[in-house]
């Protein structure tokens, strides 16, 4: 009997080391429920300080002229190289609207139109799409020049380094607004006599384009109005001076191979097809005035 007490004392002892940690953990969780955190009043010659002293304001009631090359990407025929310029005005250091125009100065053909081009193979089944390979160049869709108006917001701004030696500003500068586009695409042509075997092609009326040869250089031109929006990274090395890495898009639409895309026996609007134009501008940027200021 004597050696069943040790045992018993031990059991009870365990379930009151037991039920006082359920107590502690109950008392901790409702300290931590109701905890608040305590006001540090700030003294000293820190009291009253502004979160950021003497803020370089690259934007504030200045004029940034920015010349730039790009190129479009993610083409399917033909990439455009585009040369031009940017000026924008900043009523305050995050928000500024702005104007800008190119001019494509080159076209680089992509692998398919090089591939159309040594490949093809012309039949009275794809004559309107393809009257002669060797001309397929001249029959893909272009874009001659670019402009448009924006809004820039730059919420986000900081100061970067190159190998701990070389420090610059840095901010990001989102924008939206509407593009002008100059569009140069194959002209309107029907097909002859029916569309699954065209032996000659009409031009605006006119009869007996034989192979549809004419047709294949036509162009026609007009100026597409579409929304555009990007992001540009801006760096400035100087109170005057910066550097943008930008990319804008442009959706609209336009037949950029010169085919009938609407399988109908003929060119027109209707084988125009959505294109998510896009180009990537690397620019030189000039501030006006030439003097940053600061904040306090």
């Amino acid at each position: 009997m004597m050696k069943l007490v040790p045992k018993t004392l031990l059991r009870i002892g365990i379930l009151l080391a037991l039920a006082l940690c359920l107590v502690l953990g109950d008392g901790l969780r409702e300290g931590a429920g109701t905890a608040s955190a305590q006001d540090v009043q700030v003294s000293g010659p820190l009291a009253g300080a502004t979160s950021v002293k003497k803020l370089r304001l690259w934007r504030a009631m200045r004029l940034h002229v920015e010349p730039f090359f790009a190129f479009t990407i993610g083409d399917e025929y033909a990439r455009s190289l585009i040369v031009g310029g940017e000026a924008r005005f900043h009523f305050v250091d995050w928000f500024g609207i702005g104007g800008w125009g190119g001019y494509s100065v080159g076209q680089l053909d992509m692998n398919l139109t090089k591939e159309i081009q040594s490949k093809g193979f012309t039949t009275n089944a794809n004559r309107l799409d393809l009257p002669e390979k060797d001309n397929f160049p001249q029959q893909i869709g272009r874009i001659n020049w670019w402009s448009g108006v924006e809004l820039h917001f730059m919420p986000f701004r900081g100061k970067l380094a190159m190998f701990q030696k070389v420090f610059f500003d840095a901010d990001l500068d989102f924008f939206v607004g509407a593009a002008f586009v100059g569009v140069e695409e194959r002209a309107d042509a029907i097909g002859r006599p029916s569309p699954s075997d065209v032996a000659f092609c009409e031009i605006a009326g006119n009869a007996m384009d034989t192979g549809c040869l004419e047709s294949q250089l036509a162009r026609s031109k007009r100026t597409a109005i579409a929304p555009s929006f990007g992001i540009s990274f801006n760096a400035f090395f100087h109170d005057f001076l910066g550097i943008a890495l930008r990319w804008r898009g442009i959706p609209f639409k336009y037949n950029t191979g010169g085919t009938d895309n609407n399988k109908d026996g003929q060119i027109d609007s209707n084988d125009r097809i959505r294109q998510f134009n896009n180009m990537f501008t690397f620019g030189l940027i000039f501030v006006l005035p030439p003097k940053t200021k600061t904040t306090d």
